[in-house]
């Protein structure tokens, strides 16, 4: 994932997280969004999701400036599989 770094070295407030939850890898078939706001989250339970599938996941952040959202790229995909 993209940091987001301010002039000085710190690290920049972010408004919050965009995760992609999806059953295929270019993420086209069952494809989930869910916006996590804040950024002090360190997870997010997805739910409605089908078991023993699996599903391939990836995350953005995005910070909010004048009612526009600019986004951060896309991390890895991961690949997880439900219980």
């Amino acid at each position: 994932m993209a940091k987001i770094v301010s002039k000085k070295g710190k690290k920049a407030q972010i408004t919050g997280y965009e995760v992609m939850v999806a059953t295929n890898s270019k993420f086209t078939k069952n494809a989930k969004s869910v916006t996590i706001k804040g950024y002090k989250a360190t997870s997010k339970k997805v739910t409605k999701l089908k078991s023993r599938t699996k599903y391939f996941v990836k995350v953005r952040t995005y910070k909010t400036v004048k009612g526009v959202k600019i986004y951060s790229d896309w991390s890895k995909v991961k690949t997880i599989r439900t219980k």
